[in-house]
């Protein structure tokens, strides 16, 4: 399962996003999580926002943030697009504003 994670924020309030492919099963998916700015850690799933997109397009998730007003590195969606063609996986990628990435694990 590959995860490209990055930090954006909701209406003022910093949340981190996870968006990945699901090798075995050909699926995207998507977290948001609300981030507690004095520790920077999620503190709770978005489970409120009730997004709903197609698990299997990952520009059906690119529509429902760009819905919510999330900004995300260009390179996340580069970087998913070639997980599911390449049916790579087992990678945790960290996408920064700045159009850096840091793949933080590969295995």
């Amino acid at each position: 399962m590959s995860r490209h994670i990055f930090d954006a924020k909701l209406e003022e309030h910093p949340i981190r996003v996870t968006v990945g492919h699901d090798r075995p099963s050909g699926s995207f998916y998507l977290h948001i999580g609300w981030v507690d700015p004095r520790t920077g850690s999620v503190f709770a799933y978005a489970s409120d926002l009730n997004v709903t997109y197609d698990p299997t397009d990952w520009r059906s998730i690119r529509r429902v943030l760009e819905r919510l007003h999330i900004v995300a590195p260009a390179s996340v969606w580069s970087e998913l697009a070639y997980d599911a063609l390449a049916k790579s996986g087992n990678r945790v990628v960290k996408h920064l504003g700045d159009g850096r990435m840091n793949e933080l694990i590969a295995w």
